[in-house]
């Protein structure tokens, strides 16, 4: 494959402006679209004939189980001469059970019944034929095996997601649907070149969308398929795959990854540049300024344009040099301003770096100013849930507390933590550091009442639930995470106030414990294995157990006064 191909599968990773916040824009050029429309020209006035299909069962939702049971074997057998030919030797298999449940399978997409969705794709899985009749499946060689991406086919995720949530997902969910109808037209299914090419470029439309468990699944999904190609699948498939590890707060993995890039394509200023990105994220600095350099000798840049200017003035900012770094900085955000005044992502991205190196350099109000602009073009783009305004809110929430605006920052908080708990890439660290500004700079020093914490009652919940979806509860930072948590209820859940008071707050120590009783075992573990000396939290969880004991006592007690009361009201 030449370079030209090479070229065809680079795609120029974005990191957000803040490092912090672990997130990462792809920015891929080139749309993707079937040459000369042909998929839809098909299915709208040739019947499919010619990718041998002569009904459309799964193009219409299922409306019902007569018609739906009645129709897809139907068509399932009109394929071609081939796949009936397979069927036939299909020897054992019952073909109503097949009809059934494949309608089944379709009717459960439509209600969104994730159980028996899980449940049918186990069990159709089992009844597929076994591997001796494979061969008569699809085609007996690779399909195109020197088929190469082409740029201009990728418009999934060429397009910008800067119309609001509502309508982002309604695009997204229509090219999710001409993506199923793809694969449904393909007997090869990954190992068709245009449906393995569809997978990419919606997984990157997920990426944009931060909708980050689908982007992951389908990446597990076309892995092996992209490698067994090699050149340039197996490159873009990396590339983009490190843009979802660090989406997901995983920048070690994604080093990994972009390093293998590196080995496997010539030099090219985007991989420098991400690779310089990610080492940043990684707080290796001086590396990453080593990365940004060669990246813009192999550019041929001799002055450091918009993009050069912004990457190497993190670096700077992240290495305590703000005088240098604001100036570039600043200058960033100008060039893209007055350049691509359209780009609203990258603009609020790069008032969110500035907002951060001034907050550094102990000028809050500006801060804040650059926050604000930020998290507001954030909001109109990409909406309230969108992990980018949460990145905003949180260096907004910091910059408040510095410039003595507590009450506004408290509100910030909520926002944010609320924000980090119920996005797909959860990460303990951010919700520790939160709920460590709640504690720590604003009841602690008395600059806010804890009473107020009742506030982060139900985001906490929603965190703890997720942490446990995602198998992120099992080790020695879920217990500091759930410990911090517990000491947030607990500071707000004193046996105090009147009945329904008392109640409310019995109901969060009643969480608390739990959250302590989890976070015992895994802080002991972590210091018994070596991995991390967690003994003064295991102290302080004792330590905090024992204060619900005596408020849970007081809470019985007065409990108890109240009932001996009401017995002894007349009647």
């Amino acid at each position: 494959v030449g370079s030209s191909h090479l070229a065809q599968a680079k795609s120029c990773v974005r990191v957000c402006g803040d490092h912090g916040c672990g997130m990462a824009e792809p920015w891929l050029r080139g749309p993707l679209r079937l040459p000369g429309c042909l998929l839809r020209v098909a299915v709208a006035t040739l019947g499919l004939a010619s990718w041998e299909w002569r009904h459309t069962a799964f193009v219409r939702p299922l409306h019902g189980w007569p018609s739906s049971r009645k129709n897809f074997l139907r068509s399932a057998r009109t394929f071609s001469s081939n796949t009936e030919d397979a069927v036939q030797q299909q020897g054992g298999i019952d073909d109503d059970a097949v009809e059934v449940a494949g309608a089944s399978l379709a009717k459960s997409v439509l209600d969104g019944n994730t159980y028996q969705f899980e449940a049918l794709m186990s069990v159709m899985r089992s009844m597929m034929p076994s591997s001796a009749s494979k061969a008569t499946s699809g085609s007996r060689v690779l399909p195109e095996p020197f088929a190469v991406i082409q740029r201009h086919h990728l418009i999934w995720s060429e397009q910008d997601y800067m119309s609001g949530p509502q309508e982002n997902l309604q695009r997204l969910q229509s090219y999710e649907a001409e993506y199923a109808r793809r694969i449904a037209y393909s007997q090869d299914g990954f190992r068709d070149p245009k449906v393995l090419e569809g997978g990419l470029d919606l997984a990157v439309a997920y990426l944009k969308n931060y909708a980050c468990d689908k982007a992951d699944a389908l990446f597990a999904a076309i892995e092996p398929y992209c490698m067994e190609r090699g050149l340039p699948w197996d490159v873009k498939w990396l590339q983009d795959c490190a843009t979802l590890r660090c989406k997901q707060a995983r920048q070690k993995e994604a080093a990994v990854l972009l390093e293998e890039v590196a080995k496997r394509s010539p030099p090219h200023p985007a991989t420098l540049n991400n690779l310089g990105t990610v080492y940043n994220m990684l707080r290796e600095h001086d590396k990453a300024q080593e990365y940004f350099a060669a990246a813009m000798e192999v550019a041929g840049h001799d002055d450091p344009d918009k993009d050069d200017l912004w990457n190497i003035g993190i670096a700077k900012k992240n290495l305590g040099q703000y005088e240098e770094a604001l100036p570039m900085l600043l200058k960033a955000l100008e060039e893209w301003q007055r350049q691509e005044p359209e780009d609203t992502i990258t603009i609020a991205k790069l008032h969110d770096t500035v907002g951060s190196c001034y907050d550094l350099m102990g000028r809050a109000d500006e801060a804040v100013s650059q926050f604000f602009q930020a998290r507001e073009l954030f909001g109109l783009a990409n909406g309230a849930e969108s992990p980018l305004y949460g990145s905003a809110c949180e260096g907004l929430t910091k910059a408040l507390i510095h410039a003595g605006r507590y009450e506004e920052g408290f509100n910030r908080l909520e926002e944010t933590f609320l924000n980090n708990a119920e996005k797909d890439a959860i990460h303990p660290t951010p919700l520790f550091e939160l709920m460590g500004y709640a504690l720590e700079d604003l009841v602690g020093p008395g600059n806010m009442d804890a009473s107020e914490l009742v506030r982060l009652e139900a985001p906490i919940e929603i965190a703890v639930k997720n942490m446990m979806h995602r198998g992120l509860d099992q080790d020695g930072n879920a217990g500091v995470v759930f410990e911090r948590m517990a000491q947030v209820l607990l500071r707000c859940s004193m046996a105090e106030g009147n009945d329904a008071q008392q109640q409310a707050a019995a109901k969060r120590r009643e969480f608390a414990r739990y959250l302590l009783k989890r976070a015992s075992p895994l802080c002991e573990e972590c210091t018994k294995s070596g991995e991390a000396d967690l003994t003064y939290i295991s102290m302080t969880i004792n330590m905090e157990l024992q204060v619900l004991d005596t408020q849970d006592a007081l809470y019985r007690k007065a409990l108890g006064n109240s009932v001996a009361a009401a017995r002894a009201l007349p009647s």
